[in-house]
């Protein structure tokens, strides 16, 4: 029962990967702006090896990935898309939220994992807090350029 709760955890994180794919994938050539453009490519690179890791581990431990993100990805989907065409201020904020709520949903599930699962969640954390400084700056560009 355990080895299924911890194959059932990582497929909830395999969906936060495969949502922040797509909407990387969506958003990345509507942008005007080719930093943000170019970094939502790289960041989109980032979760496919994210999820590529969790789908090895989810096999490795006997369970069958679950690439699904339901409605709730829909909607983010469609939301990401509406907000690339406003403008990279309102695109940076939906993709730092997202990027945040991925970074804590790990967190929360961390001690639920195996030591195996553990040390690449870990990895797959600093990255996505880098992530999460970048979009830091670029906000906090875009605030002053508004000024």
């Amino acid at each position: 029962m355990e080895q299924e709760h911890m194959i059932d955890t990582l497929n909830e994180l395999l969906k936060g990967e495969h949502m922040a794919i797509h909407i990387y994938d969506k958003t990345k050539d509507l942008q005007q702006d080719s930093q943000v453009s170019d970094m939502l490519a790289k960041f989109e690179s980032d979760h496919k090896r994210h999820a590529e890791q969790l789908t090895q581990r989810i096999e490795d431990l006997g369970g069958y990935p679950n690439a699904s993100t339901g409605f709730s990805g829909m909607m983010a989907n469609l939301s990401s898309v509406i907000n690339a065409i406003r403008g990279p201020k309102h695109l940076l904020k939906q993709v730092y939220d997202g990027e945040d709520k991925g970074v804590h949903a790990y967190e929360d599930r961390l001690n639920q994992l195996d030591p195996a699962s553990q040390d690449a969640i870990r990895q797959i954390m600093k990255e996505d807090h880098e992530h999460l400084k970048w979009f830091k700056v670029r906000m906090e560009q875009e605030k002053s350029e508004q000024h």
